[in-house]
């Protein structure tokens, strides 16, 4: 382990070559924008501090609490509903010879680019796509997909589609650490497949599983691009997310209302993000 004094000296200045030209990188395109952000969403057009009503006007504003409703929605059924479905077929691929023929085709949804993502479901679920002309030929109504409320499952679906595969990825890894042996040692015992899963199984993919659960929180987030392609500036009903309501303030040009809704979505994900690592941690430290 290099100490903080070496690092200092002139043995070492090496390393600082590699440094800071990421350091100079996220101070100019991460911290200087976060910190303008803030001091945007403490003041007014003028530049006059304004203390909180940016956030209580935006706060107000019915878009925005469309937009977060919807968001938390979102979440709330993508982020387990992700995590559960990439377990299981991380779980069905593992004893399997073909896992990583099947593993490399979980992945490719995340390979392709988005617009051919958004051209494929709009082949499946446009006014004209495959589906309705399915429900007709069997004398079925054709549905309006995207501009009813059949379009806040589909958004599911896009965003399953595109992120099953990396985590089932990651949760395969995570079986890799796992010894062998503990489950020979549970069968001999006599323990039962719950028993084994929650003594051996979900003690060592526990780290995983906060892992995915981040990351699948922060891709929740990613999915504007290829929601916008789908849907545009203004989706119907529980479509619009809090992306699209910050993308339109940014075509507005209302810094003010988006440099606010910002801070505040921030805000929430940092401590979101740190009470999931104390309970991580908190949960780990009683199976020790």
């Amino acid at each position: 382990m290099i100490s903080k004094r070496k690092l200092h000296t002139g043995k070492y200045w090496r390393l600082w070559l590699f440094v800071i030209p990421s350091l100079i990188g996220m101070s100019v395109f991460y911290f200087a924008p976060s910190l303008i952000s803030v001091y945007h969403s403490f003041t007014n057009v003028a530049g006059d501090f304004m203390w909180f009503e940016n956030f209580i006007t935006t706060a107000r504003c019915f878009a925005f609490q469309t937009a977060v409703s919807n968001t938390v929605a979102f979440m709330a059924i993508v982020v387990p509903l992700n995590i559960f479905l990439s377990f299981f077929f991380a779980s069905l691929l593992q004893d399997l010879v073909e896992k990583k023929f099947f593993a490399v085709l979980f992945m490719l949804p995340l390979l392709i680019p988005s617009g051919a993502v958004v051209f494929f479901w709009q082949v499946i679920f446009a006014d004209n796509g495959l589906v309705n002309r399915l429900m007709f030929l069997n004398g079925a109504v054709p549905v309006m997909w995207f501009s009813s409320n059949w379009i806040f499952p589909i958004i599911i679906i896009v965003f399953l589609f595109r992120n099953i595969g990396f985590n089932m990825i990651l949760f395969m890894s995570g079986y890799q650490l796992i010894p062998k042996e503990y489950y020979e040692l549970a069968k001999t015992e006599g323990a039962s497949l719950f028993q084994t899963f929650r003594i051996i199984t979900f003690v060592y993919m526990l780290p995983t599983t906060f892992l995915v659960f981040v990351m699948t929180l922060v891709n929740s987030f990613r999915i504007f691009r290829e929601l916008y392609l789908l849907f545009g500036e203004y989706p119907f009903g529980r479509a619009y997310l809090l992306q699209h309501f910050m993308n339109n303030q940014f075509a507005l040009a209302n810094l003010q209302r988006l440099s606010t809704s910002a801070t505040m979505l921030s805000l929430v994900i940092t401590i979101l993000v740190v009470g999931l690592f104390w309970g991580q941690r908190k949960i780990s430290d009683s199976f020790d």
